[in-house]
């Protein structure tokens, strides 16, 4: 931000329920604390803990007034406290007991005259941001608490897009210097103020039951203070040391969702053995799909090109890429997916060694799943190559259009060639808790790997993905150990992970399976699905043909786009487009899409780019993308999006029409259609 003293900013007058928030009657709350058992005598031997240490200005920080007498007791320095009667009073009389405790008698600004940038005392007024006090961070919680109410209860604006200047967005987070010190006295309060203003009051509303654009959702509210409890504790799950009980709560929660894709091949003795097994792991929590899928690559790279001792092959992870392919016959090393493929495998073949090229991309069909055909195909060409096919990706819930691989189909390919096969199921993992969807993951079963995203579908805070293994053992292949953690005997679970240091934010998945438990995922995921197929019906029913739905939606994303007037009826008529048509369509698109992030009213879905089958070949199209996964959205707020985007399709068509845009030369200018929205 430019400044914590600047003047707020809103752009356009926008005002909201925040707007009428402000801490200061709540951090200005009295307090009963104090520094109850400061001993003097101890302060004046250790200059660490002086009398202007932080430890002292612990219970000061939340104490508003601290009274002029003092008493000595046992050498003990004491004073008493009485409750400030408002907060100016209680800053005001905080300032004097600092001041007093520093022994001086000068105005605050002439305190730290002559004292050094950096030096000792200034380093021991930070201390008292370590230990809060009981009233001091009751306050601060009902403050929050408020910010958040209000933030979560206003669902529009939806700040996914923004009609303001980015120059004047930058300009609130344009310092390069981090401060030295504190020395222009700026409080938690002012601070905090400043976040609201700058940060919070404009950030987009991801739980807004009118944001069907994006995989955000509202979250369940225990999630808070959850969020809370983890950052008290602070624990690190990669090694037990600094993790002692959460270490297994993680694997436990493995081994729930484990059981749930790969349960039906294994008993129950499976678990009780591996669940915390130290030599294996049944999977490895990440910080995100991306991750999941990278290590997921690891895993099957290191097994392709694993010890070789007939030749004193160490194995790929000791002795590189270029030495593993060289054993073993190799020119060249891919992995295959469809060309839905998520771009985290773009990063993986890059880290890996095998550059861009080593992605090979197999066609859709028009459902936007793998031709099975082509896929054998491919395996061949790169055979004839000799190139490594490191693995096989089957996709459960592409992040464009949520179709689903054939994985039973795929599965069989990777058994004939032996090689891995691993499902990205981050979006679409989740159907597997509905028994009326879960037969579209049909051979998920079958995979060598999985990768599960629960900041998606499974309603936990960001950052929490989840790699599952279907043979335990396989988690040796990327296994690191060290001397002073993650020991080999150890029951440290960063052996296994791509990533160091780790929060357990395992703990929010556990308490997603715990209570909302297997009926309460299914109630959700099935009610999203349906939901999609109702606003897929609606468009493709529209009375004046305004809409053209781009697939037949298998979980819950949709593609459509907006047709213009004066191609309805050929769309209608499933007559053939020409590539001008489909841009005309396209440029309309684009252009609702974006006034209506900036400028709507009635929500936000976002705009993707897919090709789709035309008589000459495949052609690239731009189409609104909807995703429906948050539980607070109604059928009004599907509805009121579609009404929204007709009529900024006639301005939009107006606009075109005055531009002289090509394929809209009309000069009749367009008319609302009168039957819309209606009942059906």
């Amino acid at each position: 931000m430019a400044s914590l003293n600047s003047k707020p900013l809103h752009a356009n007058n926008d005002k909201s329920a925040l707007d009428n928030i402000s801490c200061t009657d709540e951090l200005g709350m009295e307090s009963t604390d104090s520094d109850e058992g400061f001993d003097s005598d101890f302060a004046d031997a250790h200059p660490l803990y002086s009398r202007a240490s932080g430890l002292q200005f612990m219970g000061l920080a939340a104490s508003p007034t601290v009274s002029a007498s003092a008493t000595k007791k046992s050498g003990r320095g004491k004073e008493s406290v009485r409750r400030a009667s408002k907060p100016s009073d209680a800053r005001a009389s905080l300032t004097a007991a600092k001041e007093k405790s520093l022994g001086s008698t000068e105005p605050r600004e002439h305190v730290n005259a002559g004292m050094e940038p950096g030096s000792q005392r200034n380093k021991d007024s930070v201390l008292h941001y370590f230990v809060a006090t009981q009233d001091s961070e009751l306050s601060l919680d009902l403050y929050l608490s408020r910010i958040i109410s209000s933030f979560l209860d206003s669902p529009l604006p939806v700040f996914a897009g923004s009609n303001e200047n980015p120059i004047v967005t930058q300009s609130r987070f344009s310092r390069h210097q981090v401060p030295r010190s504190n020395d222009d006295g700026t409080t938690l309060e002012e601070y905090l103020n400043a976040i609201k203003t700058n940060v919070i009051d404009r950030a987009t509303r991801v739980a807004s039951p009118k944001q069907i654009g994006h995989m955000t959702s509202a979250l369940p509210y225990f999630h808070r203070p959850l969020a809370k409890l983890l950052t008290a504790m602070n624990q690190n799950v990669v090694k037990l040391e600094t993790a002692s009980t959460t270490t297994f709560l993680e694997r436990e929660t493995i081994a729930m969702m484990h059981h749930e894709f790969y349960g039906s091949k294994y008993p129950s003795s499976f678990y009780k053995h591996y669940m915390h097994s130290y030599d294996t792991a049944l999977g490895v929590f990440t910080s995100g799909g991306t991750i999941a899928n990278l290590t997921a690559m690891w895993v099957a790279r290191n097994r392709a090109l694993g010890p070789k001792p007939d030749v004193g092959f160490t194995g790929v992870d000791k002795e590189g890429l270029f030495a593993g392919l060289n054993v073993y016959g190799y020119k060249g090393a891919v992995i295959l997916g469809s060309a839905m493929l998520h771009y985290s495998f773009k990063k993986a073949v890059d880290l890996l060694g095998l550059g861009d090229n080593g992605l090979g991309l197999v066609p859709v069909n028009d459902k936007f799943k793998m031709k099975m055909d082509a896929l054998e195909e491919k395996i061949k060409e790169y055979q004839d190559k000799q190139f490594l096919i490191v693995s096989i990706i089957g996709i459960a819930g592409t992040t464009e259009t949520g179709s689903i691989d054939d994985l039973e189909a795929i599965a069989q390919v990777a058994q004939k060639y032996k090689i891995h096969f691993h499902v990205d199921a981050a979006w679409g993992g989740p159907l597997i808790f509905s028994r009326e969807h879960a037969s579209k993951l049909a051979g998920v079963e079958k995979a060598d790997s999985i990768t599960i995203d629960g900041h998606k579908q499974l309603y936990t805070p960001m950052g929490l993905g989840l790699l599952l293994f279907s043979n335990p053992g396989m988690a040796s292949s990327i296994r690191k150990t060290a001397n002073y953690i993650i020991r080999k005997e150890s029951a440290d679970l960063g052996q296994f992970t791509l990533e160091g240091s780790r929060a357990a934010g395992s703990l929010h998945l556990h308490a997603v399976l715990h209570l909302l438990g297997r009926d309460g995922i299914e109630s959700l995921v099935t009610r999203s699905a349906t939901l999609v197929r109702q606003m897929a019906q609606r468009l493709s029913s529209h009375p004046a043909h305004a809409f053209q739905t781009l697939h037949d939606p298998e979980t819950n994303i949709l593609l459509y786009r907006y047709i213009p007037s004066l191609l309805r009826g050929k769309v209608a008529a499933r007559a053939p487009l020409s590539e001008a048509e489909d841009d005309l369509i396209s440029e309309a698109t684009r252009r609702i899409q974006a006034r209506q992030a900036t400028e709507g009213q009635q929500g936000f879905v976002s705009r993707t780019k897919v090709q789709v089958q035309r008589s000459g070949g495949k052609r690239w199209v731009d189409a609104f993308r909807v995703v429906l996964a948050n539980p607070l959205t109604k059928w009004d707020d599907v509805e009121g999006v579609i009404s929204e985007q007709q009529t900024l399709g006639v301005v939009i068509e107006n606009e075109m029409v005055e531009e002289k845009h090509e394929g809209l030369s009309s000069k009749e200018k367009l008319v609302m259609w009168v039957g819309w929205p209606f009942e059906i």
